[in-house]
């Protein structure tokens, strides 16, 4: 299990750390032959972590997953199937994939989870991370949540140990938040307790209902102000922001013609390896959507780990590279993906892939533009693409080994 409070950092640590860490890349270019030695251990370190994971850890399949009410489970569980349905203990992190998943028991670690529907009744010792159409909050969570969704729900008895970050469509606000309160919401409604700041971004409607008490400041950017009923202790701080306009529309336009261009320039230099990970999405979508939601999460831990040591700091920034090159590009392999499945269902046959490129990432343009789902389906798209990629990459990394190559 791997515990990331001992990094204690935020989840939006990686967003706001890579353009300070861009401008050292070049360092590696300096090296002396002895550091690059060094440089080259950690990497293999690095990949031999990887690979274990993929050969040592359990990642089930199947209908469905359930640990009764009065089983324990002392490891970690990897799931990747319909539905999940915890009832009783799991001595480490749950990382699942499903149409439902349902937490009623304990889980003594942490919890990632991506699925159309997921409860948590019971209580998270340490971090959740969700993905999904639904999120009901109930129990109490040990460290942060970090949700991404359709709807949220954090019911009255509820509780988080520390800070609550969202990306969702609707935010229903009942329970207790003994941190802060950040991220972006179509609409909001808050009547629980937060013992930190409010920091939210509002597209819609945001009611902050009599009874609800935020401890500390409140800032909020919105086209309008919006009402304020409940008790502020701190300042109360309101931006106006301005709904889309022509140039974030073409903003939008330049952005899928970048990605574009340099899905058709894979497609050129790299065509099998393109079309195998567009054909990993649709061979096992789940345990794409397991190992993008793992990737995502360890990767920086990785980077923090390698940052510690001086020698690990240029393998750390490549790390980092690579990864966000990877979040970058996995929208174009889900745009081919979903170009050749909608084609298909349509019985309409193109053999010139970048047409079919061009065609599938309209849809997923404008499926991360939605008003409500947007920045759900931008999420599970990036986890899917992710998942795609690295799965091809680790199949060719066996291909290698089997052919001892490397």
């Amino acid at each position: 299990m791997i515990d990331t409070k001992l990094f204690d950092i935020p989840d939006s640590w990686l967003a706001h750390n890579i353009l300070y860490h861009e401008n050292k890349i070049e360092m590696v270019s300096g090296m002396s032959k002895y550091k690059l030695l060094k440089s080259i251990i950690v990497i293999s370190i690095v990949i031999l972590f990887f690979s274990t994971i993929a050969d040592a850890s359990e990642f089930r399949t199947g209908e469905s997953l359930v640990i009764n009410k009065g089983e324990v489970v002392n490891d970690d569980i990897y799931f990747a199937g319909n539905t999940v349905t915890v009832e009783g203990i799991i001595n480490g992190d749950l990382v699942a994939a499903g149409s439902e998943i349902r937490v009623a028991g304990t889980i003594n670690g942490g919890v990632i989870a991506a699925g159309g529907t997921i409860i948590i009744d019971g209580n998270v010792t340490d971090d959740l991370r969700a993905a999904g159409g639904i999120i009901e909050i109930r129990g109490d969570i040990g460290d942060n949540v970090l949700v991404f969704g359709g709807n949220l729900v954090l019911e009255k008895g509820a509780r988080i140990a520390r800070d609550l970050t969202i990306g969702v469509g609707n935010a229903i606000i009942g329970g207790t938040i003994n941190g802060n309160i950040n991220g972006k919401a179509t609409d909001l409604e808050m009547s629980g307790t937060t013992r930190g700041n409010v920091t939210m971004e509002i597209e819609n409607n945001m009611r902050i209902l009599p009874g609800a008490k935020i401890e500390g400041d409140l800032e909020y950017s919105s086209p309008k102000s919006q009402e304020i009923a409940g008790n502020v202790a701190g300042k109360t701080t309101y931006k106006e922001t301005q709904k889309k306009t022509e140039s974030s529309i073409s903003g939008e336009i330049t952005g899928y013609l970048w990605l574009l261009l340099i899905g058709i320039l894979s497609l050129i230099f790299a065509p099998v390896i393109s079309q195998n990970i567009s054909d990993r999405i649709s061979l096992n979508p789940l345990k794409s959507l397991l190992w993008g939601i793992l990737i995502l999460v360890v990767t920086p831990v990785i980077a923090i780990l390698l940052l510690i040591t001086i020698i690990g700091i240029p393998v750390s920034l490549i790390l980092l590279a690579v990864y966000i090159i990877e979040i970058y590009v996995s929208r174009i392999f889900i745009g081919l993906w979903a170009g050749q499945y909608i084609l298909k269902k349509l019985n309409r046959e193109i053999r010139y892939k970048p047409i079919i490129l061009a065609f599938g990432l309209v849809f997923v343009f404008i499926g991360i533009n939605l008003p409500i789902l947007g920045t759900f389906i931008h999420f599970m798209i990036i986890i899917l693409g992710l998942g795609a990629i690295v799965l091809t990459e680790y199949d060719a990394y066996k291909k290698f080994r089997e052919q001892r190559l490397i």
